[in-house]
């Protein structure tokens, strides 16, 4: 069965793929820029009056960077693959909803992660709430991605069996009989 592609959005542009690619390729320089970052000497030191490490400080500082990143990717990147993915427009769009539902929910953990070295030792006794906060922000997506994951489960697997057995169905008609000879 082929798929009307006049329901999708146009095919990929040169733009979409480019801002695609570049988002990646930015997101992926900021962490690795954080990690030589955390290495050099004396960035695990305390700053005066405070708890906070200046690793803590250029981290937050980072982490922000890819967090905007992240939530900046999410809509293209799901609209790369609704350009990019053949199938049921329902599916299509379950899947870029899945893909996009991830990249939002790792961009709450990122943030999580990335920020805790500031604030946790700025909230003493109280850093518990900061784990409370990032968890109240997180439980949205995660719930949403679980409900479009459930929805998705049938049309997706329908689709997925529909086309591994239309290739047994063509090496059938090819005279093929999965043994290896013909």
């Amino acid at each position: 069965m082929t798929y009307d592609r006049s329901e999708y959005p146009a095919p990929m542009d040169h733009d979409t793929v480019r801002t695609v690619g570049k988002l990646l390729i930015a997101t992926l320089s900021a962490i690795l820029l954080l990690s030589l970052i955390s290495v050099l000497p004396g960035v695990d030191r305390v700053i005066p009056g405070t708890p906070v490490t200046f690793v803590g400080v250029v981290g937050a500082i980072v982490t922000v960077a890819i967090v905007a990143l992240l939530l900046y990717l999410a809509p293209a990147l799901a609209s790369l693959l609704r350009s990019a993915l053949e199938g049921p427009p329902a599916v299509v769009d379950d899947i870029a909803s899945i893909v996009q539902l991830l990249v939002v929910f790792l961009a709450v953990i990122v943030a999580h992660r990335g920020l805790a070295p500031l604030f946790v030792p700025l909230l003493g006794d109280a850093g518990w709430t900061y784990d409370v906060v990032f968890l109240a922000i997180a439980l949205p997506p995660l719930a949403i991605l679980a409900a479009r994951l459930y929805v998705s489960l049938e049309p997706i697997s329908e689709l997925l069996a529909e086309r591994v057995t239309r290739g047994d169905e063509r090496d059938e008609q090819a005279g093929i009989d999965g043994t290896g000879g013909e």
